[in-house]
């Protein structure tokens, strides 16, 4: 039997603190969305900036209006995922949010890729994300988690490679090009 998970993304209710990522969504809608990585009872990890163990890491800050063009893509693709391992689905909230480690971790991949961008290469980098697997995101989380991954890391190494890579090197469906079952 599997355990069922909160109202959030994944989380079961059987595991005591397991590790997870918070997305804290303020009640106004003004203030940044931060997302934080938490090891839970698996941590504390060793951060080389802190020189010592930390609980949890800030992975990134999202500006209100970047997340809103996120949310709703982000919130299907992870609910079809859990819907398919017959766990509830979950919502956005303001608040805290938990989510699964490894959707966390897909989640960061795309936050980190529209961060920064223009906003009009938002909807590209949607369609970039969606069409990685779920094990292509996660080594894309763990290239850029290693030496970028805190918040204020966005302009270097894997995290900028991330932003190029799915805003500029993904296109948007073209509506009018013609598919060969379109031909028969």
């Amino acid at each position: 039997m599997t355990s069922r998970p909160r109202a959030n993304f994944g989380i079961p209710e059987d595991e005591v603190d397991p590790q997870h990522f918070i997305v804290k969504i303020s009640p106004t809608g003004r203030e940044l969305v931060t997302v934080i990585e938490d090891y839970g009872i698996s941590g504390p990890k060793f951060d080389t900036d802190e020189n010592g163990p930390v609980d949890q890491i800030v992975r990134c800050h999202v500006d209100p209006r970047r997340w809103r063009h996120v949310a709703t893509p982000l919130r299907n693709a992870f609910n079809e995922r859990l819907k398919s391992r017959k766990f509830r689905p979950g919502r956005w909230e303001t608040g805290d949010n938990r989510i699964h480690r490894l959707l966390g971790r897909e989640m960061c991949v795309l936050l980190w890729a529209i961060e920064r961008c223009d906003e009009e290469k938002i909807p590209a980098a949607i369609n970039a994300w969606t069409g990685l697997r779920p094990e292509e995101r996660w080594w894309l989380y763990a290239m850029a988690a290693h030496n970028s991954g805190k918040a204020g890391d966005y302009d270097r190494g894997w995290r900028k490679a991330i932003q190029f890579g799915l805003t500029e090197g993904s296109t948007l469906p073209d509506p009018n090009r013609s598919t060969l079952l379109d031909r028969l």
